[in-house]
């Protein structure tokens, strides 16, 4: 039971952190399909998210105080966050307040 439920939440994590990159890469690159750029970044999240090791207590990757990104992807990946995060709001406003929620009660 257990194992499904840190499966649940790296596929929903996972569909969050693809779409937030989708969201980026449409506005600064253009198309409707992740350009090869994005196309790594997202590989590279699904990696770490997959392979984490944290998955069971953390609620979101923003709010982990492991970092595994090496430092240039953490970059990459926050720009991508700072971008798209206000923006999920009319996206995903469920998923927005969820992780602002969670965000919020992990710093309390």
């Amino acid at each position: 039971m257990e194992a499904d439920k840190i499966k649940a939440k790296q596929e929903e994590e996972l569909r969050i952190v693809h779409f937030m990159i989708a969201l980026y890469c449409r506005h600064h690159h253009g198309g409707k399909e992740l350009c090869p750029e994005c196309q790594q970044i997202a590989d590279y999240a699904e990696k770490r998210t997959l392979h984490c090791p944290h998955m069971a207590t953390k609620t979101y990757c923003s709010a982990c105080k492991t970092h595994c990104y090496e430092p240039a992807m953490r970059k990459r990946i926050r720009e991508i966050m700072r971008y798209s995060g206000p923006r999920m709001l009319l996206h995903r406003p469920l998923a927005a307040l969820r992780h602002l929620y969670y965000t919020k009660i992990k710093k309390a």
